[in-house]
């Protein structure tokens, strides 16, 4: 069981606001719950669990207080239209970049990327890839809106999620590749292994005050008579990534 007063501040955190303050945030689904409970990269506070399913989910727990709830109260903390048997409550946690091995190291940077789908995406892309860290400006979404938390579908523990400007990441030394609808055709000058791919929203591409920061103006070539003016920028950071990671 679950009081009132601990639902509403469980469904604070749906907002950014309060993920903020409280440094806290919600995963919810079996994937997702079990990979962090078994990675253990994020402190959980409590796991909540529906009514006769606990079992199925003990191989996972450790020290964590578990509270068993109704279908009903699950409903009413999650953010999820169609809320599943259990749902996390855990510490935030963004990383610095730690570029130990020079030679090994790529990030994927989003610059101002909105769409809290498209970021989780991105992170799963950059897991599959072995693309060390996600980056993201001030302006792209929250690493742990609960949307960008389940489409990442548990690679957000394989993965570094740091927030900087791209001028900072620029001091690494690595090369910038960015983006453009003008750019060379990405496949003509190969991807270095250690490097940085930015990609931009859909909507503005690459902002202008960070186009000067880019090294390597690339694109992705499309079908001679296309009609789409972009891609997906999720689906685009895929094509790249696969070609760059190959």
């Amino acid at each position: 069981m679950i009081s009132k007063a601990r639902i509403k501040d469980i469904k604070a955190l749906h907002l950014s606001k309060y993920r903020q303050i409280y440094n806290k945030f919600i995963a919810e689904g079996d994937k997702l719950c079990i990979e962090l409970l078994k990675k253990r990269k994020y402190s959980i506070e409590q796991v909540f669990i529906t009514n006769g399913n606990l079992e199925r989910y003990l191989p996972f727990i450790e020290h964590e207080n578990v509270v068993i709830i109704s279908p009903k109260e699950m409903e009413q903390i999650s953010y999820m239209k169609t809320p599943s048997d259990i749902f996390l409550l855990c510490d935030k946690k963004e990383e610095i970049i730690n570029v130990r091995v020079k030679d090994k190291f790529s990030a994927i940077y989003l610059d101002g990327v909105q769409d809290p789908g498209n970021v989780g995406t991105i992170i799963r892309i950059a897991d599959w890839f072995g693309i060390n860290s996600v980056v993201r400006s001030e302006d792209t979404a929250d690493f742990f809106h609960p949307k960008v938390v389940q489409a990442t579908m548990g690679s957000m523990v394989n993965v570094a999620l740091v927030s900087d400007t791209l001028q900072s990441i620029k001091t690494l030394g690595l090369p910038l590749y960015g983006t453009f609808l003008d750019g060379a055709t990405f496949t003509s000058n190969e991807i270095p292994t250690s490097a940085v791919l930015v990609m931009g929203s859909e909507g503005r591409g690459i902002s202008p005050h960070n186009e000067n920061q880019i090294d390597f103006r690339i694109s992705i070539p499309g079908y001679q008579h296309k009609v789409a003016e972009s891609l997906n920028v999720a689906i685009a950071t895929g094509i790249i990534s696969a070609f760059w990671k190959k």
